[in-house]
């Protein structure tokens, strides 16, 4: 019986000191996080002395790898530049003697990037912008770090498998026409971009690739696909009493990048960034003072180019040569610049300008017709087109089902 009574009150004991150990343990913790609580940090200065790092380590890490003179690096130690500093916000404040309470925003707010970075951000948002869908659906914000910073994303590019669309030769209107253009099916082209994550970083242009998010183009480039290749770039222009070199004069503007090696971002420069490519490196002639209307210069990135550009809008009156003024005989730039002005291509274009085609399709028109060759052996008219989008680049042409 005695036996018995000693192990109770063992056991009783033990318990009691692992109650107490708890208590003690759960005192530390309590302490540790309510420690202090009544000294409040003090916020009456200008700025904000809160210790924002204290939460946000993985900021503060970003910041300290950033080479000495990256931009945003000297706002390190002043989160408050940016995330407490917007316009017609009222943030928390210590005042004396009484607090003032955040309204717009209590203790930061997300910062837009226009609020340093106009015109940039006001380019992004042009008509003329290849990335302006970006900006339309995720926000200026996030279509600013996407490009510009570590920040960790993917992207789904949903475009039509392909168009198809019918070329027919209307024997009462003597013309060509387009019929039945359709998008077919739908296709879904996933990029997995994972940089770092890190949001607080900053790329340069000269370090943002563009095949970074454009690999399905890439792919199409090298496989010959994107826009049609071009056999035209070779000839001579005169000018000022010189023979100028074509191509030096579009700087790789007609399609004349290569197709069996790597595709760089110097492939997509010339029609994407054409205010870097237009008849900039003559310095002796007169070229670079002609006005390109085809160059779109209200843009950020990149611009949208579209075969109506150059191929219509060009500049017909430049330069080198009968035809120069756009006739369509001899070698002068009157011949691609005004092509679609004139003859069968003319008729094409006004069949489509008549269905309200947007520039998109009337691209796919062109790529439709001008990526297989074309071969003089291979009739164009009666024909059905299925036209494959990126990163396929195959071009189908079969005979036009019957009406």
């Amino acid at each position: 019986m005695k036996k018995m009574k000693y192990k109770y009150n063992y056991v009783f004991v033990l318990v009691l000191v692992m109650v107490f150990i708890a208590a003690l343990v759960t005192s530390m913790m309590s302490s540790a996080l309510f420690g202090l609580q009544h000294n409040w940090y003090n916020i009456s200065q200008s700025g904000n002395n809160v210790p924002c790092y204290k939460c946000h380590k993985n900021i503060e890490a970003e910041f300290n790898d950033m080479p000495s003179g990256a931009p945003h690096k000297s706002k390190a130690e002043e989160c408050a530049y940016c995330h407490r500093n917007q316009t017609g916000y009222t943030y928390a404040s210590g005042g004396n003697p009484v607090p003032t309470p955040g309204k717009e925003a209590h203790a930061a707010s997300i910062p837009p990037c226009r609020q340093c970075h106009i015109p940039h951000t006001t380019n992004l948002s042009s008509a003329n912008e290849s990335h302006k869908p970006l900006n339309d659906t995720s926000g200026l914000n996030e279509a600013c770090i996407s490009c510009h910073t570590g920040f960790d994303k993917s992207l789904d590019f949903t475009r039509a498998l392909y168009v198809e669309y019918d070329l027919i030769w209307n024997s009462s209107s003597s013309k060509y026409e387009i019929k039945d253009f359709s998008f077919t099916s739908s296709n879904s082209t996933v990029i997995p971009h994972t940089p770092p994550g890190s949001k607080h970083t900053w790329e340069e242009k000269e370090n943002v690739s563009c095949f970074d998010c454009h690999s399905d183009v890439k792919s199409a480039l090298a496989s010959g696909g994107h826009v049609p290749s071009s056999g035209n770039t070779g000839g001579e222009l005169e000018h000022g009493g010189k023979m100028h070199k074509a191509e030096e004069g579009h700087k790789g503007r007609r399609h004349n990048f290569s197709r069996t090696t790597e595709p760089t971002i110097e492939s997509c420069k010339p029609c994407h960034l054409p205010n870097a490519s237009d008849f900039g490196g003559w310095e002796e002639s007169m070229w670079h003072k002609y006005t390109h209307p085809e160059a779109q210069l209200d843009y950020h990135a990149a611009t949208t180019e579209h075969c109506y550009n150059c191929h219509f809008n060009g500049t017909e009156n430049a330069p080198g040569g009968s035809g120069g003024s756009g006739g369509s005989g001899g070698s002068g730039c009157g011949n691609c610049h005004r092509i679609l002005r004139t003859g069968d291509h003319a008729d094409i274009l006004d069949s489509m300008f008549d269905q309200d085609f947007c520039w998109y399709q009337t691209d796919k028109v062109c790529i439709g017709c001008h990526m297989p060759g074309p071969d003089d052996n291979v009739p164009f008219y009666d024909r059905h087109f299925e036209v494959y989008t990126e990163p396929n680049t195959a071009i189908l042409v079969t005979p036009t089902p019957p009406p």
